[in-house]
């Protein structure tokens, strides 16, 4: 039987909080910075007080094999921890900062109720804008005991930790007996939610391989921040010299096509070594790479990752990462570039290129795929005898159904088969030429296609705008007497011949079903 890594657990609230402030609960030193704001503390705040729930948890128990990798820190606004952690923190820290500054009043801000008479408690929207955020220095100034709290109809969110905390607040707030059952009330009602107030959480066991975290995390947090390999690699590389975060945020800054690629994730530079000195990307080997290996070639890494970028842009007619036909096409490029090879063989490149993404190599096994593309290239050994397009994939493809063609296509247009589609992308087209809900024979008309990419994409940037709208619709040979499909089928027998003159093999559009294309009409 396979040993249990994860169990179900709903800890109570206030006691994560008390473990935080005892220093027993830690965060991953490769956590990012607390950075939610007051609006977003007081709207969790009215969630929780009205005991609605608050999305789970990902914890991992804490023993000396997690503190060595994980390297724990304090939550901020807490004492440091008392050595190893009970428990770590692998999701979630944003909430219980949140409401451990809030409710334990440790940040430089307050939160307070505001009891206003006739307010409408049941309201989830009448209870956040009831609760306000005042600047310590002023709520000092201003409402430095209970007493003067009170007398503004203001309850600090600390009086709201537990019973035995409002009681005592209370007690300090009123000296008359109807204005202490008032309060009272408002409590018991409306303000107790905190009260046994408890979170479902998934518990990683002790001794869980980081990649297994990894993936568990990837599988069950679907909001926030995501832990992925990265942030597990910025922990297992971390020294007083070295910090992946702050390499990764100085890579950024010298190569702005990189940050513009790959914004916070910076994975791709890790795969890259991977690559280069594993030919494998999967994750566990990734995050099997030494702190090392890490230090030694990261530098090395980012710039062949640029060098592949800017190659791609030149020569590929990628625009920014989301326009990759596959991801992992980046890092083969980017191995190959630090092989040496600084893309002398154009031509072989793109044959790999527009072979790969218009025939769907990548979409199964990406990983395998990619490892050995990059060892044939390497060697020189990579062949693509011709490519083969299937005619009715590549019509119907969209961002969301048969993406990579979709993407494929557009790098196309912005490589240069513009200029073999003529004029009709040489000109702004109005958006009223490619209905959404266009016709065609098995359903709605490929929208995205071809002059679709010109409307929805940055291409638009890419093109002249000396012709008034008027003469592009005419330009574009499109009227109610054409069918559209006819005009999608000629604009990919032209794709058909950029592709040729690109890669100077054979290119073939298939049309594996015959459709009936002459006399229909838009």
């Amino acid at each position: 039987m396979a040993n249990k890594r994860t169990t179900i657990d709903d800890p109570d609230l206030i006691e994560l909080l008390d473990g935080i402030d005892q220093g027993l609960i830690g965060l991953p030193n490769f956590q990012r910075d607390f950075d939610w704001s007051d609006s977003d503390i007081r709207a969790l705040l009215a969630t929780v007080l009205n005991g609605w729930p608050m999305g789970s948890l990902l914890l991992i128990d804490g023993d000396s094999q997690s503190r060595d990798f994980y390297d724990p820190r304090h939550f901020e606004f807490a004492p440091k921890l008392r050595g190893t952690p009970e428990m770590i923190v692998l999701d979630g820290q944003q909430r219980l900062t949140s409401l451990y500054s809030a409710l334990y009043g440790r940040s430089e801000s307050v939160h307070a109720v505001r009891c206003r008479p006739g307010m409408q408690w049941g309201d989830i929207d009448s209870l956040d804008s009831a609760i306000t955020t005042f600047k310590r220095t002023i709520w000092e100034e201003k409402y430095p005991s209970p007493r003067e709290q009170w007398r503004s109809r203001l309850i600090p969110a600390t009086a709201l930790r537990s019973a035995i905390d409002f009681y005592a607040w209370r007690d300090l707030a009123v000296d008359d007996e109807r204005e202490r059952d008032e309060i009272t009330e408002i409590y018991r009602s409306h303000l107790s939610g905190l009260y046994r107030y408890r979170i479902p959480a998934l518990v990683v066991s002790k001794g869980t391989l980081p990649a297994a975290v990894a993936r568990i995390f990837e599988r069950v947090n679907k909001t926030g921040q995501q832990l992925g390999t990265f942030d597990l690699m910025v922990a297992k590389s971390f020294t007083s010299n070295f910090n992946l975060r702050v390499k990764w945020d100085q890579a950024k800054e010298l190569y702005p096509a990189v940050g513009a690629f790959y914004g916070e994730n910076g994975l791709a530079p890790l795969q890259v070594i991977s690559m280069r000195y594993q030919e494998d990307i999967r994750a566990s080997r990734v995050l099997g790479l030494s702190a090392v290996t890490i230090h030694d070639h990261w530098d090395s890494a980012v710039a062949a990752l640029d060098s592949a970028i800017r190659f791609s842009m030149d020569h590929l007619g990628i625009r920014t990462g989301s326009w990759l036909p596959y991801p992992n096409m980046m890092i083969v490029l980017a191995a190959y570039a630090w092989s040496g090879e600084s893309f002398r063989h154009a031509l072989i490149l793109k044959n790999w290129f527009w072979a790969s993404s218009f025939t769907g190599r990548y979409a199964v096994g990406s990983n395998t795929v990619a490892e050995s593309d990059y060892k044939k290239l390497s060697a020189g050994t990579w062949l693509a005898d011709g490519i083969r397009i299937d005619w009715p994939t590549l019509r119907d493809s969209t961002k969301q159904a048969s993406g990579a063609i979709h993407r494929a296509w557009l790098c196309a247009v912005a490589a240069g088969a513009g200029r073999q589609l003529g004029q009709t992308l040489e000109v702004p087209i109005p958006r009223s030429v490619l209905p959404r809900n266009a016709w065609a024979p098995d359903g709605p008309a490929p929208h995205l296609l071809t002059l679709g990419f010109v409307l929805e994409t940055e291409t638009r940037e890419l093109l002249s705008s000396r012709m008034q709208p008027q003469e592009a619709v005419a330009a574009t040979g499109i009227n109610n007497s054409v069918s559209l499909l006819r005009f999608l089928r000629d604009r990919a027998e032209q794709l058909v011949s950029f592709l040729k003159e690109e890669c100077r093999i054979p290119v073939t559009l298939i049309d594996s079903e015959l459709y009936e294309i002459e006399g229909h009409t838009d």
